[in-house]
């Protein structure tokens, strides 16, 4: 701790104070100050004036403490400066109107080699973070240039957000860095340093600046492309970054065509796949996307109970790209994964997927079609209780508010003949669920019009007759997905009785 002491000795560092932080009397110090959180640490640094300021992790992360009024001449917006001085802290306001630039720079040059020095350590499996520690780079810059910090300088979180840095957890990395380090543990190292290194590109575009360098990575590795234009149909490119890439380079292309569809400019998505696919024949996250659009144009000669289908198909294909799977992730992070394909129908209708579809391929679609969409739109969830198995044919009837919490059935209470959601019967045919239901059981789903008579595409969640009146109270319109998701992940109500997680 004493070399710690002599090596910051006379340098200042700032912190921007918040009406908060000076009312809580504390000063956060995981980015700006984080020098004097670890030296602090333990037992403190004398304050000039008296008493000690100490690191404290009460609230998990590091913040400054000092003795009653030790920030008392700071007013909020104010910047405090910090300097250490015959082994003490002072504390004052500065005012940053003639901050030396060629400091600042210093500064910000050394975190940027830093964050990449550190990005391939990381990359390479040296090390456990993509970011390099705040006070481990002031202090190196204090044994390279003990000057460098001898005045106050702007805050040092601002200052390298506006280098196009990033700060996470008292770790400073280039922008688009890995802090997630799961999401890259499939990646080899290279292909881990093209990532970060595009989306840097993208994310820090400044005016002028030239892209040619990222497609070149992007060309260089399909993974990395596929991961990187999945990104970029979930946040669309700034018109800036779009005008900037080349209009030749089949990567940069793909890009461009990932940012009209998640703007919901499908048909110009479509038109650039095929501009990637004619100069790079065989791009699989192209081809993927080209069967995609290709997949909504119908055979005109197919009865439409079978285009029906097909386009059931195409909703969910629709619903998985990377501008609406979050939706499915979600209802998942509430519910349980094995319910998944029933999540993903809920996620098609509650969140109204379809009607996006309708919206952003509806001109590829028959008549037909859009209307048999514009018909599922329409159609509620309901909870159905199975009346009759027989054969491949399935007896069901809508279940109404009312019945009794003991699990008797709709049918036991007299089934009223045919209004809507009033206990309406229909009869399906689907060996499928045929084979997996039986009378009693009750499932909540859909039943939609296939064009010639009722169909359940979707899977339906298998509900505990026990619950019958819990789940119909969240049947109101508008139905919330995410309650119905986290119903299924409540546990058993005793030993024996179905969970409701599964499909009849």
């Amino acid at each position: 701790m004493s070399e710690l002491l002599t090596l910051s000795e006379g340098a200042v560092l700032t912190h921007l104070a918040t009406r908060a932080e000076l009312s809580s009397g504390v000063l956060p110090a995981s980015d700006d100050l984080r020098l004097w959180a670890r030296l602090a640490d333990g037992d403190g640094v004398p304050l000039a004036g008296g008493g000690r300021v100490r690191t404290s992790m009460d609230t998990g992360e590091p913040v400054l403490t000092g003795p009653d009024g030790w920030l008392a001449g700071v007013e909020p917006g104010q910047v405090v400066a910090l300097r250490l001085r015959g082994g003490a802290l002072e504390v004052s306001v500065a005012e940053l109107e003639d901050v030396p630039a060629e400091r600042a720079m210093r500064v910000v040059q050394e975190f940027g080699e830093q964050a990449l020095d550190a990005l391939r350590a990381f990359a390479e499996g040296l090390e456990p973070s993509p970011g390099v520690p705040v006070d481990v780079v002031v202090l190196e810059l204090l044994m390279k240039a003990p000057e460098t910090f001898a005045d106050p300088l702007p805050p040092l979180a601002p200052l390298l957000r506006n280098a196009s840095l990033e700060l996470r957890d008292g770790r400073v990395g280039i922008v688009g860095a890995p802090w997630d380090v799961a999401s890259v543990a499939d990646l080899a190292p290279l292909d881990i340093i093209r990532l970060a290194l595009v989306r840097s590109a993208l994310r820090a575009h400044g005016e002028g600046a030239d892209l040619s360098k990222a497609v070149s990575y992007l060309s260089r590795s399909e993974t990395v492309l596929a991961r990187v234009a999945d990104e970029v149909e979930r946040e669309p490119l700034a018109p800036a970054v779009a005008e900037a890439l080349p209009r030749d380079e089949p990567a940069a292309l793909l890009l461009l065509a990932r940012s009209a569809e998640g703007e919901g400019r499908s048909f110009e998505a479509a038109g650039l796949i095929s501009e990637v696919l004619s100069l790079s024949p065989g791009l699989a996250p192209a081809e993927r996307d080209a069967a995609d659009y290709a997949a909504c144009r119908t055979d005109p000669g197919a009865p439409l109970p079978g285009r029906a289908a097909h386009l059931f198909r195409q909703l969910l294909v629709y619903a998985y790209r990377p501008a609406r799977r979050r939706l499915i992730e979600d209802l998942i992070g509430l519910s349980v994964r094995v319910a998944e394909p029933a999540l993903a129908d809920l996620a098609l209708f509650e969140n109204d997927v379809v009607g996006e579809f309708l919206a952003t391929r509806g001109d590829w679609l028959r008549e037909d079609e859009v209307e048999l969409l514009e018909s599922w739109r329409r159609t509620p969830l309901r909870l159905w209780e199975v009346l009759d198995v027989s054969g491949d044919e399935i007896t069901v009837a809508a279940a109404v508010s009312g019945g009794a919490a003991d699990g008797s059935t709709a049918s036991e209470g007299g089934v009223s003949g045919g209004a809507p959601g009033g206990g309406e019967r229909v009869t399906l045919t689907d060996e499928l669920l045929a084979g997996q239901a039986l009378p009693g059981d009750l499932m909540l789903t859909r039943v939609l019009s296939d064009g010639a008579g009722p169909h359940v595409f979707g899977h339906p969640f298998k509900v505990d007759r026990e619950r019958r009146r819990e789940m119909l109270a969240l049947l109101t319109d508008p139905v919330d997905p995410y309650a119905v998701a986290a119903f299924f992940r409540r546990p058993r109500r005793a030993p024996g009785l179905p969970d409701g997680s599964g499909a009849p």
